[in-house]
């Protein structure tokens, strides 16, 4: 049985610390944020919860897929019934269609990290706790935690934070550095909750425009606020990236009236910038990252080129990884 650190409490980080658990090793789980999820995580109202990152999931690999299908027994998760549209803007001539679509969507309930929070359930878990350094003694590591604290005696560290945030850890720790190459894959999205009447068609809608890249209505959503979210596209929200709520109110507004025909009320509910939203598709992904003679591995869904599904096996990838390093060298002895 090893001793674990798992850094990063969204779905790669808590796949990888149920499997390990599973494995019969000891596991805490650290996450700067005050609850689980990561970008799956909702925003709690009085109207219900607000779906800030990721919308919906889909599931191909008969593992993820066999998954999904315990958590809908579960009742963790279950069947987005939206109905799907195409925002276009053709040099100006806006058009909103109705799309022919046939793929299965799923979503948490009644939030979109409750299938995180599932697999985290009886794992100590950590919030607001933001590592900031780690050494590594004697086949030991240590963890440094902002506030003071440290964490010690772990056999090994998996890094699931975006890798900005794991380079700039590896550094202030004097390691060597194995993000370089992967530190330009994540793009940002400001993503804005707005109340307003719905629109005849288009729970989900895809957008082929020069701000925008999806637009939700929640009205479909078990336990959600009846809202639009709407995700700008990255080259926007970068463009953009340190502007204040205003202006993504502003502009989102302006968007429902003139390009959606929205009537009627308004209501600006909240703005989140996501700074490590989504991969550039020009870069190839780069799989699990290693130091593996210090027993540290580091991987998210940027590791196989993003989406939901892709931080869940992540999470088994890394798990893996250290079941497979443990065999080798209890087989060297």
């Amino acid at each position: 049985m090893k001793k674990i650190a798992v850094l990063g409490a969204g779905l790669t980080g808590a796949s990888a610390a149920a499997s390990l658990v599973k494995q019969g090793h000891q596991v805490t789980v650290f996450d700067k944020g005050r609850a689980a999820g990561g970008r799956m995580s909702s925003k709690r109202t009085e109207q219900g919860y607000l779906d800030m990152g990721a919308q919906y999931f889909t599931a191909r690999s008969d593992v993820f897929t066999q998954q999904v299908k315990q958590w809908l027994e579960a009742g963790l998760v279950e069947l987005w019934r939206c109905k799907t549209a195409l925002l276009s803007d053709d040099e100006g001539v806006i058009s909103l269609t109705a799309s022919e679509d046939k793929q299965q969507r799923f979503i948490g309930i009644p939030s979109m990290q409750s299938p995180v929070s599932a697999l985290l359930q009886g794992i100590p878990l950590l919030t607001s706790c933001r590592i900031h350094k780690l050494d590594y003694q004697q086949q030991c590591w240590t963890l440094y935690a902002e506030d003071g604290q440290h964490y010690a005696g772990f056999d090994a560290v998996l890094v699931t934070v975006p890798p900005v945030q794991a380079q700039q850890l590896i550094t202030q720790s004097g390691l060597a550095n194995i993000f370089d190459s992967v530190t330009d894959l994540l793009e940002p999205c400001w993503a804005v909750a707005v109340q307003a009447q719905s629109i005849p068609y288009g729970d989900a809608i895809f957008c082929q425009h020069p701000q925008l890249r999806f637009i939700s209505h929640q009205q479909h959503k078990t336990g959600r606020s009846s809202c639009y979210i709407l995700h700008f596209n990255a080259q926007f929200s970068a463009l953009h990236l340190d502007e204040p709520a205003e202006f993504w109110f502003e502009r989102s507004s302006q968007i429902l009236r003139q390009e959606l025909q929205v009537k009627g009320d308004i209501k600006t509910l909240v703005a989140h910038r996501w700074l490590y939203a989504s991969q550039k598709d020009q870069m190839a992904p780069p799989g699990i990252l290693a130091m593996p003679e210090q027993q540290l591995w580091a991987a998210g869904d940027w590791s196989y080129g993003g989406r939901v599904e892709n931080a869940y096996l992540a999470g088994l990838q890394l798990a893996q990884a250290v079941h497979e390093y443990s065999d080798h060298t209890e087989a060297m002895r």
